[in-house]
């Protein structure tokens, strides 16, 4: 070899980036007793299907036990954490709860409803699941959260075991810490929505794919379409179309193909539909289509084509966030797919993986209402594929730094760190006190974390700076669970406004309605459905036939208001508050209004400021 330090660099890299089979290090190829799928011409199809499990023997032997329970303690920790001192947030989260709430009063186990009309959003499952969290947890932000966290964590213990299965037991740890500490799921995880839980159903379906690629069995068949039924009933089509978007770039890239053929076509997808039909015959006879009207007309075509709900996108949209949202194991992303890509011809896991990862985004992109959590059924695939690199480094004679794309993956962690802990100090500066100093804290974690990272990466490699980041996300998400997000609650006007019209209705003596300002979050605080009155007759008219009701208004509208000779208006107190729906300060001013001659007496106003 020359005595160029370049040209030994370029070798070494050429080394790792185009080895052959034969030099990979064993945990890094799908595992397998009786060699990897490399070691059969890349055709994992042609394996003997006895033969698939990790190469480690020991671990084969005995349930790891130890590894499952540090991967699910630490995921359900992170999901749980602060979720019962956290008010829901505005909109989908009220909206469940509400909607949860609702049918566990009626009985109605069919008809979805949110403040008393109907909720044709999504389909009923995550109600269903919701109502047993609140059995469990509690009517509060802690029980109807409960399924998300747990399917969360679930979701980490699937990736976990699939990974040693797939890639070998180092792996497969470190992909279920991965995934468990990677913040935006553990942001849907501590969320009353319906993502976390089609995360779990769509990584089942694509874990039971895999396996019929390595072999037939008709009970994995059952449980691809049993979860894909219960995926449809939670999301409608999302999940089914990112299998497909996930499907077919697999098969351009080189991904099984093998699995189609032991689908058990004939009687899958009857057993699918005896899951999905019967509640959709149920709601389509309640609701005399209506529905279908606005589940597929409204909330799948209107998404398809438009911004819905102001919620567009630029170009790139899901790459941006992911990087963000994902720090900071995205930082290694791109490594991970140049080396995933680079060895997609040898074995068909990358193309899987890298099918995973990229058809769900190339999908997304082209629909016009963009939301990060769209792609979160993505996320474990990510997890997958950066396990397996940071194995195959540690295994391997050479570092990050010895490789193009490793020395930009750690450029990218120094770089958005350190963005990251300017806007922390930035924030800590213009924050209220109450948040400073929480400010300060997690700028000062993922300063120490930067640094432990470099330090551990240049001592003892990419295994021990690896536990550090790890170790650091994990902080800074229980971080932002138990004092960020329950700082922020002060700030956060519409459960604040929920929780003081139910006070005033009972001192009052008033019935609550909302007006324009009428956010889902106002109506969850509130604990029961409340009229909502928009225009001026019709508000007139709602007073009318209450004789007195209690709204919160907005300042401009209040002189409005005293103009109306139909109304008379007495200001009860005023609340000054941070609307994070809007993203902006908001006044709000609890008015009691009664018909103009009311002989009910007007007291003198004594409006609180709060």
């Amino acid at each position: 070899m020359s005595g160029d330090p370049a040209e030994a660099t370029k070798t070494m890299e050429r080394r790792w980036v185009h080895a052959s089979a034969a030099e990979m290090p064993p945990s890094i190829r799908p595992a397998s007793r009786g060699g990897s799928a490399l070691a059969h011409g890349g055709n994992v199809a042609a394996i003997d299907p006895t033969l698939l499990a990790t190469n480690d023997t020991p671990s084969r032997r005995t349930w790891p036990v130890r590894q499952a329970v540090l991967v699910g303690l630490l995921a359900l920790i992170l999901n749980l954490a602060g979720n019962g001192r956290i008010s829901l947030f505005d909109r989908d989260e009220p909206r469940y709860a509400g909607a949860t709430r609702e049918m566990r009063a009626s009985g109605d186990w069919v008809h979805p409803t949110f403040n008393a009309e109907p909720r044709y959003h999504k389909p009923v499952l995550i109600y269903w699941l919701m109502m047993a969290g609140t059995a469990l947890g509690g009517d509060n932000p802690f029980g109807v959260r409960l399924v998300s966290s747990l399917a969360g964590a679930a979701t980490c213990l699937v990736v976990w075991a699939w990974g040693r299965r797939m890639l070998g037991e180092r792996a497969g740890l470190l992909a279920g810490l991965i995934l468990a500490t990677a913040p935006i799921v553990v942001a849907e995880s501590k969320m009353a929505t319906t993502d976390a839980t089609l995360m779990l159903w769509v990584v089942g379906c694509q874990f039971c794919l895999w396996e019929l690629s390595q072999r037939s069995s008709w009970k994995i068949a059952a449980l691809f379409w049993t979860l894909l039924g219960l995926a449809i009933l939670t999301k409608s089509p999302a999940g089914p179309v990112l299998l497909v978007a996930s499907g077919a770039v697999s098969w351009w890239l080189g991904g099984p193909t093998s699995f189609l053929k032991r689908l058990h076509w004939r009687w899958g997808p009857l057993l699918c539909a005896a899951i999905v039909l019967p509640w959709n015959v149920a709601i389509l006879l309640r609701s005399q289509g209506e529905y279908y009207h606005v589940a597929v007309g409204y909330h799948i075509i209107r998404r398809a084509t438009s911004g819905l709900e102001e919620h567009g996108g630029f170009p790139g949209y899901y790459v941006v966030l992911s990087f963000l949202t994902c720090f900071p194991w995205s930082a290694l992303l791109p490594a991970a797919l140049y080396a995933g890509w680079s060895r997609r011809k040898e074995s068909p896991v990358f193309g899987f993986l890298l099918g995973w990862i990229v058809g769900p985004l190339i999908l997304l992109e082209c629909v016009r209402t963009k939301l990060i959590h769209y792609y979160l059924p993505a996320f474990p695939a990510w997890a997958l594929l950066l396990a397996w690199m940071l194995v195959a480094v540690t295994e391997s004679e050479v570092t990050l730094d010895f490789w193009k794309m490793g020395r930009l993956a750690v450029r990218l962690l120094w770089v958005i760190s350190a963005g990251a802990i300017a806007g922390l100090l930035a924030a800590a500066w213009f924050a209220p006190p109450g948040l400073r100093a929480a400010s300060l804290v997690l700028s000062a974690v993922m300063l120490v974390g930067a640094l432990l990272f470099h330090v551990h990466y240049k001592v003892g490699g990419i295994e021990r700076a690896t536990r550090v980041l790890i170790a650091s996300s994990a902080v800074m998400t229980l971080l932002m669970g138990v004092w960020v997000l329950p700082a922020l609650e002060p700030y956060r006007i519409s459960g604040v406004i929920g929780r003081r019209l139910a006070e005033l209705e009972v001192r009052e003596q008033a019935k609550a309605i909302l007006c324009t300002f009428d956010l889902p979050g106002v109506v969850y605080a509130l604990g029961h459905s409340a009229p909502v009155a928009r225009g001026l007759d019709k508000l007139v008219a709602q007073v009318n036939r209450d004789k007195k009701v209690i709204v919160a208004l907005r300042p401009q509208e209040v002189p409005f208001l005293q103009r109306e000779a139909r109304l008379e208006l007495d200001i009860k107190e005023i609340f000054r508050g941070f609307n994070l729906d809007k993203g902006r300060s908001e006044t709000l001013m609890m008015t009691v209004l009664r018909p103009r001659g009311s002989a009910l007496a007007i007291q003198p106003s004594s409006a609180v400021i709060r």
